[in-house]
């Protein structure tokens, strides 16, 4: 024991004179002084015991205290000399690399909540930014000088120095902590300043939490993690808003994803505090998620704008609602989550006929509801219009738009076959009703009624009355085209779709009475006081029908 004590002794004191760090020179210094100071540390035991000199047990603990003092030097050294705070540039490249979690239709994630199915002004209507999948997890110590600082901290841990070399790691990487927190703007900040802040501020801090939270997760000390929590317990005081919704969503996330390598580091009975924390603001994000969801469904219902849209074309409100619930795809498995003690019925007006009885998920039946109070509050702003041919166009249209954000978005796989033929269905049905009520004068003109008997002529009836219904025709249908000129149907393909129907229809009518009575003109005098449209004039007036789509 005394001969290995010596070579000990020897190795450390000569190492320990010297001023350069051990793991900067050869590797094989790194490993014999390790060596070394396990030497020491494994003659205590045996020198401890009664028959043992003293004198040997005290320079084997001088010893090893050297050696620790050392070790401890150039562990502090070390994390020193290669922590670095988190680049900021680094974060945002991070954060703007292409990802496989992306908006639906695949439109940037980072823009807007906007309307990428047509180019519509939907900017006008600015929900949240949708947070991507963001991957960056910042380590500040090179992986290689992990391997060598995990070596001296068991080696130090060893020797029963585990508290001291704690003390050094906590020290030195809670101020590399604090200052990656400060460049990616995590200060701290109270209430009643987040209270009086922006949306648009208040969004640019929660995406930095996000941005912090997620690059230093597994290494975040309790105090920064406090502070973390502290600013999730800030957001959820604020005013609930619907625009907020996505952002609670992504922090509900973040902490749920986390957890458990938050309960991983803080693990020990000292840190129950810590995860008891951790859990109550989640819990409170989840509860602010929920409460938004049905303030945003009266704030549907109780939308009262009195101003009807000109031409009858889509309603803001239309527009905002669809391009907010589109987006409820990218957060299902967690609203499922938040739902799960909420759960409702499928919508009555859609019945179970268009869905089955099977179980419907909760945040399906969450975009029905949704959907259902929009159409409601359509149905009420119809009532807005005086004419009645506006009232069916404008119900026409925003129920169009609603299916083409629905089929034309990863809604369509949530909501189901059934519910784009039923919405499909009305459509069709808006559209034949709309044609029938704002043509209905004209095909009066055009009808056989009070003219034949069994087909034919009746014999009460003059070629005055034949003449009557030309004459009184050309202005119903003038009248009919100047009223649906200023109508706007800004989709393209219901824009032809429509035209097509309304010309089919009249040119029908229009060929079937002219065949049965235009000789009764022909043979008269001044035919062309009385027939002044042929089919092609008909066709080319009806092309002229409404507003060009954008």
């Amino acid at each position: 024991m005394g001969e290995r004590l010596n070579v000990a002794e020897e190795a450390i004191m000569r190492r320990s004179s010297n001023v350069c760090l051990i793991w900067d020179g050869h590797p094989d210094d790194a490993v014999i002084y390790l060596r070394a100071v396990d030497d020491p540390q494994s003659l205590l035991g045996p020198l401890s015991s009664p028959w043992s000199y003293k004198a040997m047990l005290d320079r084997a603990h001088h010893v090893l205290q050297v050696a620790v003092q050392h070790l401890i030097e150039e562990f502090n050294v070390m994390l020193v000399t290669n922590s670095e705070p988190v680049d900021t540039e680094w974060v945002s490249y991070c954060e703007n690399e292409p990802s496989t979690h992306s908006g639906p239709g695949g439109e940037d994630p980072h823009a807007l909540v906007s309307d990428s199915l047509d180019d519509d002004e939907d900017e006008e209507f600015p929900l949240a930014h949708l947070v991507t999948e963001f991957n960056a997890v910042f380590d500040p110590i090179p992986p290689e000088r992990m391997k060598d600082l995990n070596k001296i901290a068991q080696c130090i841990v060893r020797a029963g120095y585990g508290r001291e070399c704690k003390h050094v790691y906590v020290s030195v990487r809670k101020s590399v902590l604090e200052q990656s927190l400060y460049r990616l703007g995590m200060q701290k900040i109270k209430i009643e300043n987040v209270q009086k802040m922006t949306w648009e501020s208040l969004e640019a801090k929660i995406k930095n939490w996000i941005q912090a939270f997620k690059s230093g997760s597994e290494k975040l000390a309790s105090g920064a993690l406090m502070q973390f929590l502290a600013f999730g317990k800030v957001v959820v005081g604020v005013h609930r808003t619907p625009e907020k919704l996505f952002k609670i969503l992504d922090m509900f996330e973040i902490i749920k994803d986390l957890r458990s390598d938050i309960n991983m580091v803080f693990y020990d009975e000292m840190c129950e505090r810590i995860r008891t924390e951790v859990g109550i603001v989640l819990g409170q994000l989840g509860e602010a998620a929920r409460g938004t969801l049905p303030e945003f469904e009266l704030a549907i219902q109780k939308d009262a704008s009195k101003i009807p849209v000109v031409g009858g074309a889509f309603h803001p409100l239309t527009r905002y609602v669809m391009n907010y619930i589109k987006f409820f795809v990218d957060y299902s498995a967690t609203l499922e989550i938040l739902l799960k003690d909420k759960r409702r019925e499928v919508p009555k007006s859609l019945g179970v006929e268009t869905f089955g009885l099977f179980e419907t998920l909760l945040e399906t039946i969450q975009i029905m509801w949704l959907i259902v109070y929009l159409e409601g509050n359509l149905d009420a702003k119809s009532k807005l219009y005086m004419d009645q041919s506006m009232v069916l166009l404008f119900i026409m249209n925003n129920v169009h738009y609603i299916v083409q954000k629905v089929r034309q978005s990863e809604l369509s796989a949530s909501l189901g076959d059934g519910w784009l033929q039923k919405h499909n269905g009305q459509v069709r049905v808006y559209a034949a009703n709309y044609v029938r009520t704002t043509w209905k004068l004209v095909f009066s003109c055009l009808r056989d009624e009070g003219l034949t008997t069994n087909g034919r002529l009746s014999s009460g009836v003059s070629r005055v009355a034949i003449k009557d219904r030309f004459k009184n025709f050309n202005p119903a249908f003038e009248e009919a085209c100047a009223a649906q000129s200023s109508f706007v149907v800004p989709d393209p393909q219901l824009h032809e779709d429509l035209r097509i129907a309304i010309a089919e229809k009249l040119i029908l009518a229009y060929r079937s009475f002219l065949g049965h009575y235009g000789n009764f003109l022909e043979t008269g005098r001044q035919p062309d006081k009385y027939l002044k449209y042929f089919l092609d004039d008909l066709k080319n007036h009806v092309i002229d029908l409404f507003d060009a789509p954008n």
